[in-house]
């Protein structure tokens, strides 16, 4: 059998109906027959959701591995072992593919070796449900991200590709990110400085489908904390990279004063309720962001106390 150019990798926990979602979109994506393949890895469900997935035809280009809920970066990298591509393409199990997708990230690599490639994302608006979803994303995103030569700070892996090789080399995810976020941007910064290329596809697009509460945002944010300092200590406190994680000793006593003093949270808290019954939603929305920041450090200082 003829290995395939591109594996989709896409870990997943609990992820319901809208996993069968985004493995669908992928089944009826633009590319040739057998161009890809897609490996879903199962880091610890409970749902039954990768279950149903294996149970799909046989003659499908689908694949489902088992993790044993060691967290998104490590649940990658068993994908990206399995893979038989020579292109990796990391994807979240909440994106639903546009039918171009897979091609448009192909036709990047046909042309050059070395790549990664970022590919787009939109909010469904079927997931701007609550007023907390609506006044998280009622701003756009207006990220300024370069065609080619993008910044590695701007690489999300929820669609994401990469070659297999550069990937490997670069020694993959570092496993030591179990909690939310910064698995990816790190990552890039090694791909960046290994001489990788990064691009910006925009019409690589896919579709997120993500309903979460601020309570679930605040725990990711609590997480992120104390990634951002295990991400800075690990590149040997490097100045920009202080700066971009907002983490820099600079910066320090100005974010304890705003976010860990509680005498602003103390203003906001009780504001919440109010501006969400007169549907003020631009202002609950700054409102929902000084209260996850405010997780966000309360684990940056956490992790600062621990050597």
């Amino acid at each position: 059998m003829t290995a395939p150019a591109l594996t989709v990798v896409m870990p997943v926990r609990d992820g319901g109906w809208i996993l069968r979602r985004a493995v669908e979109s992928l089944l009826a994506q633009d590319a040739a027959p057998g161009a890809f393949e897609i490996v879903v890895v199962d880091d610890g469900s409970t749902d039954g959701s990768a279950d149903e997935l294996a149970r799909l035809d046989a003659r499908r280009p689908l694949r489902v591995l088992r993790h044993s809920g060691g967290g998104r970066a490590a649940a990658r990298n068993l994908g990206a072992r399995a893979a038989r591509g020579h292109i990796l393409l990391f994807l979240d199990a909440d994106i639903w593919a546009e039918p171009g997708l897979v091609a448009a990230h192909l036709a990047h690599h046909a042309r050059r070796r070395d790549l990664g490639v970022q590919g787009a994302w939109r909010e469904h608006p079927d997931s701007l449900e609550t007023m907390f979803m609506r006044a998280r994303h009622v701003i756009p995103d207006v990220t300024v991200r370069r065609r080619d030569g993008m910044s590695p700070y701007h690489v999300v892996t929820r669609n994401f590709s990469v070659a297999a090789d550069a990937f490997h080399r670069a020694g993959g995810f570092d496993e030591t990110f179990r909690g939310y976020g910064w698995e990816d941007i790190e990552l890039a910064f090694r791909l960046a400085r290994a001489g990788v290329t990064l691009r910006f596809e925009p019409a690589a697009i896919g579709w997120h489908y993500h309903v979460q509460t601020l309570d679930e945002l605040r725990v990711k944010m609590r997480e992120a904390g104390r990634g951002a300092v295990y991400f800075w200590r690990k590149h040997r406190r490097d100045r920009g990279l202080g700066l971009f994680l907002e983490i820099s000793p600079a910066l320090l006593p100005l974010k304890w004063l705003v976010y860990r003093s509680g005498a602003i949270t103390a203003v906001v808290r009780p504001l919440v309720p109010v501006c969400e019954r007169l549907g003020l939603t631009l202002l609950c929305g700054e409102l929902y962001n000084h209260l996850a920041w405010r997780s966000y450090y309360e684990g940056v200082f956490a992790a600062l106390r621990t050597p």
